[in-house]
């Protein structure tokens, strides 16, 4: 099935668009040439959350921000709500050119959205869940896919990027791997010069141009043209032990600490092998008991779905150094990602409200993990 919310042009492939080559090598401040022309963005704001009670007052956490997924023909509706409501948001929009007319001459100006359904909240996260629960329900703030816990991201980081996002659109590009891919066996870097000094990351060649690899609640976003700033070693003791916990601790409910055992740690090709059949046992089992009705669909999604978190969980920590080794699980994940797909199918003809969730909670899986399911 192909979904209408997949992510956008705009977002970057660095696998298959750009033939991107990847270097751990420290900017030497050289001229590079820049990439091909993008079109401009557009940024869509609105004041401070507005906030009823003086209790919720005093616990707003304004130094922060999360982020959601929604379907992307909810993205206007649910903007003008937020503004309604005094929440502040920031949703970065591309402005792509198309034809006017078939059959007539001239363009016209189309504003979507860089990501599919992305948009920025402000506010402590409790909150801000307190408020989609009332108002925008099923909508859930988007977790953090390294640490398991609800994204968040400091205002100090918000803010250049959402300055770049303004003034200079075109030096930005969502990538489609999560941050926590970037960061193995490379150099945490700080930039010390210009506007953006501060900014952390790792500059990483794509597109024929260093750019630096920064973290915005887990999604990785790359900023060009920093070829020529200044740049300093974060504490290299924080880093390495940062990148030494790959694992985080989870408290699982019953079902999902049921599939869970069926997921393990992998060394050998006999241990990889035994994980692709209990995949694959887990995907039959679970169609078997929507056939004998002892699972609804909606049961069978949230399997589905937390079996690629599971994947991504255990093996994405290592996908740099034996990603032929793996290769046979995340063919098998390729097939549940299917199973997804097709249960997001047929809620089109049952329930559209639905149907509209479970694309977006893919579009989100799709963002976190989607790469581990490249060919």
């Amino acid at each position: 099935m192909k979904q209408d919310c997949t992510v956008s042009q705009s977002t970057a492939d660095e696998t298959k668009r750009f033939q991107t080559s990847e270097s751990n090598e420290f900017p030497e401040g050289t001229h590079v040439s820049e990439p091909d022309e993008m079109t401009g963005s557009a940024i869509k704001k609105c004041p401070q959350v507005n906030i009823k009670s003086k209790a919720a007052k005093e616990k707003v956490d304004c130094t922060s921000w999360s982020y959601l997924f929604v379907h992307n023909q909810k993205v206007k509706s649910i903007e003008d709500q937020l503004k309604k409501d005094g929440v502040t948001h920031f949703v970065h929009k591309t402005i792509k050119y198309v034809p006017r007319h078939r059959n007539r001459g001239g363009m016209r100006e189309v504003e979507t959205p860089s990501v599919s359904g992305l948009i920025f909240l402000q506010g402590n996260p409790e909150l801000l869940q307190d408020y989609l629960d009332k108002n925008k329900k099923p909508y859930k703030l988007c977790k953090n896919c390294s640490t398991g816990k609800v994204a968040t991201i400091p205002c100090n980081q918000m803010e250049p990027f959402m300055r770049v996002a303004e003034t200079e659109p075109e030096r930005l590009r969502f990538l489609l791997r999560p941050f926590v891919y970037y960061s193995k066996n490379r150099t945490l870097l700080r930039i010390l010069t210009g506007e953006y000094a501060g900014l952390e990351g790792y500059v990483i060649r794509i597109a024929r141009d260093r750019r630096l690899v920064i973290d915005v609640g887990g999604m990785a976003v790359a900023i060009s043209g920093v070829h020529a700033e200044r740049f300093e070693e974060v504490n290299k003791n924080e880093a390495n032990k940062k990148e030494r916990e790959l694992f985080y601790k989870r408290n699982l409910h019953e079902r999902n600490a049921f599939i869970d055992r069926y997921f393990h740690q992998v060394k050998t090709a006999q241990e990889v092998s035994a994980q692709v059949e209990n995949i694959e046992l887990l995907r039959l089992q679970t169609l078997a008991d929507v056939r004998d009705k002892k699972l609804d669909l909606k049961d069978a999604f949230a399997t589905f779905y937390f079996m690629i978190e599971e994947m991504g969980y255990y093996y994405a920590p290592f996908i740099d150094y034996f990603k032929d080794e793996l290769r046979p699980i995340f063919e098998a994940g390729r097939t549940v990602m299917q199973e997804i797909e097709n249960i997001i199918a047929m809620f089109q003809n049952i329930n559209m409200q639905l149907h509209n969730r479970y694309a977006t909670e893919y579009e989100e899986l799709q963002a976190h993990y989607g790469y581990l399911f490249e060919c």
